[in-house]
C-alpha cells in the first residue's frame, strides 16, 4: 500500500480489533527500489499535466515523476513559440468554454486546463514580442514590443533559443547527476558532471563571439575542456565523447523555438496583408479571419508537438529512467 496510508490503516485496525492487531512498516532497501510500484500524485496545478506524462511508460520508483517538469516548462516553451496576444486570448476563451461544458470528461478537461496555462504564457510572450494577430496590433493600437520584434531579429532569436536549450539540458544533467549519486552509480555521475561542465565552458567560450573578451579569458576555458576529455573517456569509455556531441545536438534542436515561431508570425502578417489587399472591409475580414484560423490551428498543433519532443527526447533522456510498474492496491471483488 502507499506509505501515507499506513497511519490511517493502523487507526482503523485498532478501532476494529481493540489493539489486538499490529501493523509494521518495513524499510525499503536500495536493491528493492526498482520493484516498488508507482503512483503519480501531483497538486492541483500539475495534475492536468499527467495527461502528457501518461504518454510515456511509467518511471521507476527511484526515478522522477516527469509531471512537474512538464507543468513548469511545457507552457513556457509553448508561449515562446506562439507568442501572440490575440492568439492567446482566443485560446484562453476556448479553454474556459471547454472546462465549463466538458467538466465531467476528465481527459478533455485536463487538456483544456493545459491549454489555459499555455494561453497565458502565449499572451505574455505576445507582449514581449509586440504581436497581436501578427502586426495587426502595431497598425491598429500602436502595440510595441517590450523586448524584441522577432520577425526582424532572427540572429538574436537563435541565440535566445540556444540559451533556453542550454539551460534546459544543463538542468536535466543536474537532475541526472543527483539521480546517479542517489543510486550510488558514481561512474555515471562523474560522466554527467564532466559533460555538464564541458557544455557550460563551451557556452561561455561562445559568448565571446557576441560579446568580445580577451583571448586570455577564452583560452583557459578551452584548455580546461581539453583536459577534461581524457577523464571523460576514462570514466565513460570511448562512446562518452559521442554522447557529449549528442548533448550539443540536443541543444541545437531548441532552434525550432525560433523557426516555428517565425513561421507563425510571418503567416499572421501575410493574413493581414492579404486581407488589406481586398479593398473591402467585410471581404478583408473574412480573408484574414480564415487565414488566422488556420494559422491558429497550426499554432496549437506545432508548439504542442515540438515542446513535448524537446521534453521527451532532449530533456528527459538526461535523468528519467522508465520502466516502472503501476501501483494496483489489493482489493476484494464483490460477488
Amino acid at each position: 500500500m502507499a506509505s501515507e496510508g499506513v497511519d490511517k490503516l493502523s487507526l482503523e485496525l485498532n478501532a476494529a480489533f481493540g489493539g489486538q492487531v499490529m501493523t509494521n512498516e518495513l524499510e525499503i532497501h536500495q536493491e528493492d527500489l526498482d520493484r516498488v510500484p508507482v503512483i503519480m500524485q501531483n497538486p492541483f496545478y500539475f495534475k492536468p499535466f499527467e495527461l502528457f506524462a501518461r504518454l510515456l511508460p511509467l518511471p521507476k520508483y527511484s526515478s522522477y515523476d516527469p509531471t512537474p517538469f512538464l507543468g513548469i516548462f511545457f507552457p513556457l516553451l509553448f508561449g515562446m513559440i506562439l507568442g501572440d496576444v490575440g492568439y492567446g486570448l482566443v485560446l484562453g476563451v476556448v479553454s474556459v468554454l471547454l472546462i465549463h461544458f466538458f467538466s465531467e470528461r476528465e481527459s478533455l478537461c485536463d487538456g483544456a486546463k493545459i491549454l489555459a496555462v499555455s494561453a497565458a504564457y502565449t499572451m505574455l510572450f505576445g507582449f514581449l514580442f509586440g504581436e497581436l494577430f501578427g502586426d495587426l496590433g502595431r497598425h491598429l493600437f500602436h502595440l510595441q514590443p517590450l523586448w524584441i520584434e522577432r520577425s526582424q531579429a532572427i540572429v538574436p532569436m537563435i541565440c535566445f533559443a540556444l540559451s533556453v536549450g542550454t539551460a534546459h539540458v544543463l538542468f536535466g544533467l543536474g537532475l541526472g547527476i543527483r539521480y546517479e549519486i542517489r543510486r550510488r552509480h558514481h561512474r555515471e555521475a562523474v560522466v554527467k558532471t564532466i559533460t555538464l561542465v564541458v557544455i557550460f565552458l563551451v557556452g561561455l567560450s561562445l559568448i565571446g563571439t557576441f560579446v568580445p573578451h580577451p583571448w586570455a579569458v577564452t583560452m583557459p576555458l578551452l584548455v580546461t575542456v581539453l583536459l577534461l576529455m581524457p577523464i571523460l573517456i576514462l570514466a565513460g569509455g570511448l562512446l562518452a565523447p559521442l554522447e557529449l556531441l549528442k548533448n550539443f545536438g540536443n541543444i541545437i534542436s531548441y532552434v525550432r523555438i525560433m523557426a516555428i515561431g517565425l513561421c507563425s508570425v510571418l503567416l499572421a502578417d501575410v493574413a493581414n496583408r492579404l486581407g488589406g489587399m481586398t479593398g473591402n472591409v467585410i471581404a478583408g475580414f473574412l480573408v484574414a479571419g480564415v487565414l488566422h484560423f488556420f494559422n491558429l490551428l497550426l499554432g496549437v498543433f506545432s508548439p504542442t508537438v515540438h515542446a513535448l519532443r524537446l521534453h521527451y527526447v532532449e530533456f528527459f533522456s538526461k535523468f528519467l529512467e522508465l520502466g516502472g510498474k503501476r501501483f494496483e492496491p489489493l482489493s476484494k471483488k464483490s460477488k
